[in-house]
């Protein structure tokens, strides 16, 4: 390996194996690494295939049957190095290169190196592309052993998104502000590329340097997963909660997709004991669970119910009540949001068999609101208070260790809040009212929560016909949108503002559309919703 840094060759073969690993191709790997290595696209592609120069060469002399060819070393060199220094390929020599790396020649060298060319060596490289052809191995080097995968495993790898070039200079800018030693920001570029992008970034900063480490170690499949491990990834999917509340969907599905596809691959490729592999079974299910929440949040109803099946798939596995009624209560709540009452009740009568097996008196508070919203929607307005008066009793007993992390959000203010839904549905706008402003009155740091209370107050002001009211607290919710990507948020807004439509000519409503539409959140006007 003279002439190059070995380190530097080492390095870029471990990245480009673990993201093979994760369903990159040879290209995309070349163009990440070009945001950060300051080499010419012949070399780029080298270092793709983790390919020493001796082994370069010989492929490239193995391409020609009659034994002519005699590339040595310290001319690859000097391609590469073109045109910098070095010599420049002939076009011929461009188009054998992208034979051996199964790419179209025009990838291989910059836009100046290529106006260099004759008309006639442009148009050779123009049409020589090679991206058809299966990997090429040198003489004398004996294939890897064949790898037997199932087919239900290939058939669950899901593709993983491709940064593009921006992408990663947008990483690397926020990384070089993180952190300044140079090994410890090579780890977090390894880190931040498997849980999503740059976003991830602020949830890597929540672990130290040693938990840093170990899921390096996951990401690679360079150690055994042992419990240690299992609790980073428990505690980066409670910061990915969090980052919801302050963010939004958008931001946080990406990183909790790459976590998703992280802990799939360990429960794929590791023989664990029964009481580790059912935390991590449980650690599958919860990070899907949030995943359906987040493709809810964004109304990809599909997406959604595509990973709360699989949320229950784990859930039932390691055999959850509790996560098993909460999976069934988020999928009640999706459905009353898309107006399919029945489908909501037949969700929230299985959660509730569930619940009873529970020891979690705040699950049993969750499945009771959600009970009562459902009922509320369906006209049966006393079995809607019965259920509302058990969520009260419910939050209002001590916590206990049975309650499960992830439904830290629910407080006696949540059922409040909720309350107020059901009330209007009762049609008591005064008492919603007054649940809805002793909900915003109480401390509340989750901003959809807040959004959603602003919207059942105006909701209960438009049925009192109070116009100017609510109009401002329509305002108020709109506000809440453009620091957060809830589009569920910004639907219902549309929804609140097509309940002003009898006073659309009212100077406070035509001013809303306005702010609306400077929002980027157009109005519904074709009728009442």
């Amino acid at each position: 390996m003279s002439g190059e840094g070995v380190h530097v060759l080492l390095e870029c073969r471990r990245r480009s194996e673990a993201l093979r690993a994760k369903g990159y191709g040879f290209e995309q790997i070349a163009d990440l690494f070009a945001v950060y290595l300051d080499v010419s696209p012949l070399r780029l592609y080298r270092y793709a295939y983790g390919r020493t120069a001796a082994e370069a060469v010989a492929l490239y002399n193995d391409l020609d049957p009659a034994g002519t060819a005699a590339l040595r070393e310290s001319r690859l060199y000097d391609f590469e190095h073109w045109p910098r220094r070095g010599k420049r390929p002939t076009a011929r020599t461009v188009a054998l290169f992208a034979q051996v790396y199964q790419t179209a020649a025009r990838h291989l060298i910059t836009d100046e190196v290529y106006a260099s060319y004759s008309v006639r060596d442009r148009q050779l490289i123009d049409r020589t592309d090679h991206r058809h052809l299966p990997p090429q191995r040198p003489s004398g080097v004996p294939a890897p052993p064949a790898r037997h995968v199932t087919m239900s495993l290939e058939a669950a790898r899901e593709a993983v998104p491709v940064p593009t070039p921006q992408d990663c200079a947008s990483l690397l800018r926020a990384l070089g502000a993180e952190e300044a030693d140079v090994k410890r920001r090579d780890l977090l570029f390894e880190l931040a590329l498997a849980l999503g992008g740059a976003p991830a970034v602020v949830l890597l900063r929540h672990l130290s340097p040693p938990e840093k480490d170990r899921l390096a170690s996951a990401v690679r499949a360079s150690a055994r997963v042992d419990v240690a491990t299992v609790e980073v990834i428990e505690k980066l999917t409670v910061r990915c909660r969090r980052l919801d509340d302050d963010f939004g969907p958008e931001t946080v599905l990406p990183i909790v997709d790459g976590q998703r596809r992280l802990v799939t691959d360990l429960l794929s490729r590791e023989t664990l004991l029964p009481g580790l592999r059912d935390r991590l079974t449980r650690a599958h299910a919860e990070l899907n669970q949030l995943a359906g929440w987040l493709h809810h949040d964004l109304m990809d109803y599909a997406g959604a119910r595509q990973r709360y099946k699989e949320a229950l798939t784990a859930a039932h596995e390691v055999g959850d009540p509790t996560l098993i009624s909460y999976l069934h209560t988020c999928l009640s709540g999706m459905s009353l949001h898309q107006g399919r009452v029945g489908e909501a009740l037949d969700h929230i009568f299985a959660a509730q068999g569930w619940a009873r097996q529970s020891a979690s008196t705040v699950l049993k508070s969750v499945h009771a609101i959600d009970l009562a919203r459902a009922l509320a929607t369906a006209g049966r307005v006393r079995d809607s208070e019965h259920a509302l008066a058990q969520s009260r009793h419910f939050i209002d007993q001590p916590g206990n260790e049975t309650d499960p992390s992830y439904l830290y959000w629910w407080t006696p203010n949540g059922v409040r809040k909720n309350a107020a839904f059901c009330m209007i549905a009762w049609g008591r706008p005064d008492d919603a009212i007054d649940a809805v402003e002793r909900t915003l009155a109480a401390p509340m740091t989750r901003k959809l929560a807040r959004g959603e209370a602003f919207l059942y107050y105006a909701k209960a002001l438009t049925q009192k016909r109070e116009i100017p009211a609510a109009v401002d607290k329509i305002r108020s919710a709109a506000q809440i949108t453009v620091g957060h990507s809830s589009a569920r948020l910004a639907e219902s807004v549309r929804q609140a503002r097509a309940r002003l439509q009898p006073w659309a000519g009212n100077k406070y409503v035509r001013t809303l559309d306005e702010e609306l539409r400077s929002l980027g959140i157009a109005p519904h006007i074709s009728g009442l919703v």
